[in-house]
């Protein structure tokens, strides 16, 4: 029978022990954007799924919810705690209620990207909607009466300094330490850059919405109907049974499923991408990137003749796009698309489409051909320039971790300039871009996840260093169709053999630093031995060469002489130092050329007016801005100022007449490079 329980339940249940995770359990795996639409979905109220529990009737062994951060610095983190209950101990625990102790059988992750981010381990900021984008049915009520989903802008792992944001975690401490209203907008306000923008007037009404917003936020936590579980009361046989058929049940349907029935009957998409794989052997296409190009060439059209802003996100997709526009452009960008993969491989980005560590970034890649005229070989070697510090710094800072549709249409507008050979003015997006998670060797360390961007990133890089992978077996490169493995150079069986479970070398058995590509039935044959070993075995039956294929994979040959065989953290740390100085070499010694030579400080052209809008309790209003006075057009009418046509519009969309609106601040506009919304106050300098 389902049942419900709040997220404050969740989270006491938790820190009290009685909710735990077996140890045969998958790893935590969710990047922060998984919990970022997560809680997105339970303040909508979309179902998420239920959460399913089971009350064990054997003895087990369960290990903590994972709360380590995400990635420390220099070292690899440490491991879970894991406890063994005995059978007796089960029953101890559940002898006031049956349900006192109970198992996650299905939705770790989610459970573990609510509890982190309601701890803090992870931060998720909800970012409000200013009080001129409430719903019209709103116009008069009190925060208090407004439904919290009314109320949210987005979620985001980011504060957002032009919105009022408020961690979810803050909102939890402020609750459990009991705060009065004043130390609340001490400590988590007031400190703010948002709150330092505001004058006198807007702070005292803000600070009424950031309490309102705390205390909506606490009722969720509160809600005891907001996450849905079952509980399985089983023995060992059908526990079993459970895990061995609850991955097979059900048919999950996903947006590119409801976009081929929407589109089907002017264009087949499913056959679509058959006859592409089927035409390009080896290349996998992937729906979703092919989808959102198209979307961003639909809607960049859309914006040059109306003004509206370039979207690439799932409603604008399902509702605007049709058949006609596949018709018109699914050829050409699926081609751009196995084109880019193809200058990856041949310029050594990538050993595999597999191993991409964004597959979203070739999306820009798809738009910078096109806008070139449909090749890289258009390319000039300052474009060039640009392409390949673009792809390693936006890896290197993990750029599309979280907010990846942002990162789409602005990388897809600045590859645009580049392709045009015009400058970039937005002097921020160097500084993001530029912003690297790796600024000492010794962070190579930290990655051992296949999952991870950097982790993948720096397998590629060594591949790029080095020209390109060479198979030990014959010094060819590998090829894109090989199946790749991420082999251990140091063997996993041979490092537990050789150090103790609680020794330095057993933390690094699955650092990046000991991994690289090669074919996996290279892998598959290699089994536990000693590195000399099985590499002198290769060289003395396959490849007398192999000392050429270890230096493109950045590997010292005195491994072959066996001067590593008892020095496996001094072999780690070698090679990191050599992947380091080469990460310095080829991107970061770069990228202050790349500012100087892309980078232009911002000029309007004060002969053309700026289109701008205004929203007003979801009511949309559009005007004219001129740079040279200031002035704005309105429905006809010409005012001085921003706030005058601001004040105007406020009261044709219901206002008092003895309204007040500071313009500059009313007023936005659509940023082209960025595709954002902004002020007309990020314009002023420029006027005056």
């Amino acid at each position: 029978m389902e049942q419900t329980q709040s997220i404050q339940n969740l989270i006491l249940d938790i820190s009290k022990g009685k909710t735990v995770l077996p140890e045969f359990q998958r790893d935590f795996v969710w990047e922060k954007i998984k919990t970022v639409d997560l809680f997105d979905s339970i303040i909508k109220d979309i179902f998420i799924g239920a959460i399913i529990y089971g009350i064990p009737s054997f003895e087990i062994t369960t290990r903590q919810i994972d709360t380590r951060p995400r990635k420390q610095k220099g070292k690899k983190r440490k491991s879970l705690k894991s406890k063994h209950y005995t059978i007796d101990e089960i029953h101890n625990l559940q002898k006031i209620d049956r349900s006192n102790f109970r198992l996650i059988l299905d939705g770790q992750q989610r459970i573990t990207s609510i509890y982190r981010a309601i701890t803090g381990i992870d931060k998720i900021f909800f970012i409000a909607k200013n009080k001129e984008e409430f719903p019209g049915e709103y116009l008069d009520k009190k925060i208090s009466e407004i439904p919290l989903e009314n109320l949210l802008h987005t979620f985001d792992i980011e504060r957002n300094d032009s919105r009022l944001s408020i961690s979810l975690s803050d909102v939890h401490l402020m609750i459990n330490d009991d705060l009065l209203e004043q130390e609340c907008l001490n400590e988590y306000l007031r400190k703010t850059p948002y709150y330092q923008t505001l004058d006198v007037e807007e702070r005292e009404s803000i600070e009424r919405y950031f309490l309102s917003l705390k205390r909506k936020i606490n009722d969720m936590f509160k809600a005891e109907k907001l996450l849905s579980y079952y509980l399985l009361d089983m023995s060992l046989d059908k526990f079993v049974l459970f895990f061995e058929r609850s991955n097979s049940r059900g048919v999950q349907l996903n947006f590119i499923d409801i976009l081929t029935a929407k589109l089907y009957n002017g264009f087949n998409l499913k056959e679509s991408i058959k006859e592409f794989e089927s035409a390009n052997n080896g290349y996998k296409l992937i729906p979703e990137l092919i989808v959102r190009a198209i979307a961003f060439l639909v809607s960049k059209d859309r914006f040059n003749s109306t003004g509206k802003g370039i979207e690439v996100h799932r409603s604008f997709i399902l509702t605007e796009l049709n058949s006609n526009h596949f018709n018109q452009l699914w050829d050409q960008v699926t081609e751009l698309y196995k084109n880019a993969i193809d200058y990856l491989f041949q310029n050594n980005y990538i050993i595999g489409q597999s191993w991409m560590p964004y597959q979203s970034m070739l999306i820009p890649l798809i738009i910078f051909q096109k806008e070139l005229g449909y090749g890289f070989d258009q390319m000039s070697d300052k474009q060039k320039m640009f392409i390949d510090n673009w792809y390693w710094s936006s890896i290197l800072s993990q750029r599309y971790t979280g907010s990846s549709n942002e990162k789409i249409i602005q990388d897809c507008n600045i590859l645009i300039t580049i392709a045009n050979d015009e400058k970039i003015t937005n002097r921020t997006y160097f500084n993001k871009l530029f912003k690297s998670q790796i600024r000492d060797s010794k962070d190579l360390f930290s990655y051992n996840k296949k999952q991870n961007a950097i982790y993948k990133g720096l397998l590629n890089f060594v591949n790029y260093s080095g020209g390109g992978y060479l198979d030990w077996n014959n010094t060819s490169k590998i090829n894109f169709n090989s199946d790749i493995d991420d082999h251990h150079i140091f063997p996993k069986d041979y490092l537990i053999k050789q150090y103790s479970e609680d020794s330095e070398e057993r933390d690094f058995v699955n650092c990046v630093m000991n991994r690289t590509l090669i074919p996996k039935i290279t892998n598959i044959k290699i089994g536990s031995k000693k590195p000399s070993q099985y590499l002198n075995e290769i060289s003395e039956n396959k490849n007398p060469n192999i000392e050429e294929s270890l230096k493109s994979h950045i590997i010292d040959i005195d491994i072959l002489n066996g001067e590593y065989n008892d020095n496996f953290i001094l072999f780690l740390e070698l090679r990191a130092e050599e992947i380091y100085s080469l990460i310095v070499d080829r991107v970061y010694s770069k990228q202050e050329i790349i500012r100087k030579e892309f980078f232009k400080e911002f000029e309007i052209d004060k002969t053309k007016s700026i289109k701008v809008f205004a929203k007003y309790y979801s009511k949309l209003v559009n005007g004219n801005f001129n740079p040279s006075n200031g002035s704005i057009s309105y429905d006809g009418r010409l005012f001085d100022s921003p706030s005058g046509a601001g004040i105007q519009a406020k009261i044709d969309l219901g206002a008092s007449e003895n309204t007040t609106v500071n313009g500059w601040t009313f007023w936005k506009y659509i940023d082209p490079l960025t595709n954002e919304e902004k002020y007309i106050n990020n314009l002023r300098k420029y006027y005056t």
